[in-house]
């Protein structure tokens, strides 16, 4: 047994003078009786002495609970204590439609562009304020996957990353949704000692590499359901035009063009992120229609209940704060003191 406090184990000092006097007083109001009312025998030993003695243990009780006592037990694991993530955001061409509505979220804040990569980059943002010791990897995707940051507990490294990456410069053309599941996979297959795990895509849906058909029958074929894929949906799904701006310009310089010059146009597809979360035992979630907070708590929740079970989770030693039951002997000794 510990105790977190054991400095109030000098209360017990005063049992000393307390029980001196709580015996001084009984024994003088038991001459008392005996002077008042004639009686030859006084109160019976026993009760005299559960005067005496009950306090004395009422007191004891108080200070070793004061004292803050514990002992380490065995409790079942903690999701967020085996749990391994790989978060990743689409940095396609795509993502540069201005399609969603940003506000600021302090005064300080400069004004965000409102694009799609504005958007993932808050909600990414979001989700690292909610961790709550989960190993969080980070990952940006295009036509083929980067890790950026590898699993770690180090919030603060993963917001600095996410705030001050540049994601507009590394925006390229394309996007390949199996390929960003792969990376994803790899960064949470690496943690061989974490038994939960969960991959999250940022993406507006779109793939220009692979159709539906063929990103299903390899999401069956090498991934199977063994990790599960949350995909975050962003963007509108009316087709726009993707606008092209220079660097410190509030000015559109025009909009990005096919081969034939005729102006790209993009949207959200979720059919094909509901597919993917579907084929893995995953959610979609649709980040247009709720606010960033909402949907990582949605989030949690869904990932808390699907990757893995309890009885899977390696059972962990925790302190047992025993206080509680000292303070109730305190008054299960002080209560019976007052009766007699």
């Amino acid at each position: 047994m510990k105790f977190s406090h054991s400095e109030y184990f000098w209360l017990l000092l005063i049992l000393i003078p307390i029980g001196w006097r709580v015996l001084s007083t009984e024994r003088f109001l038991d001459r008392l009786r005996r002077h008042f009312r004639a009686d030859i025998n006084g109160r019976s030993p026993w009760r005299l002495t559960g005067r005496c003695l009950l306090p004395l243990l009422a007191l004891t009780c108080l200070a070793t609970a004061l004292a803050g006592p514990r002992i380490m037990v065995m409790r079942a694991g903690d999701i967020s204590d085996n749990l391994v993530i790989a978060v990743g955001i689409d940095v396609s061409k795509s993502m540069l439609a201005e399609d969603v509505v940003l506000e600021k979220r302090s005064r300080d804040e400069e004004m965000p562009l409102s694009n799609r990569l504005n958007a993932a980059r808050r909600f990414a943002l979001t989700l690292f304020e909610h961790l709550d010791g989960e190993k969080v990897g980070l990952f940006f995707f295009a036509r083929n996957g980067i890790e950026v940051v590898s699993p770690t507990r180090d919030v603060g490294f993963l917001r600095y990353m996410t705030t001050h990456t540049d994601l507009g410069d590394l925006t390229e053309s394309g996007s390949n949704l199996i390929a960003a599941i792969d990376s994803g996979m790899m960064m949470v297959d690496s943690q061989r000692n974490i038994p939960a795990k969960a991959v999250i895509i940022v993406t507006d849906g779109e793939d220009t590499e692979n159709d539906r058909p063929a990103i299903l029958q390899t999401l069956s074929r090498d991934f199977g359901t063994q990790t599960p894929v949350f995909t975050v949906g962003v963007g509108r799904t009316n087709d726009v035009f993707i606008p092209i701006r220079r660097k410190g310009s509030a000015d559109i310089d025009g909009f990005y063009m096919d081969n034939q010059d005729i102006p790209l146009k993009t949207r959200q597809v979720p059919q094909t992120l509901e597919e993917i979360s579907a084929a893995t035992g995953g959610t979609y979630f649709d980040l247009d229609r709720n606010s960033p907070a909402k949907v990582v708590d949605k989030l949690m929740q869904k990932i808390a209940t699907t990757t893995a079970e309890p009885v899977d989770l390696p059972p962990r030693r925790a302190p047992f704060d025993l206080s509680p039951l000292f303070l109730l002997a305190s008054l299960i000794f002080y209560i019976p003191f007052i009766l007699l």
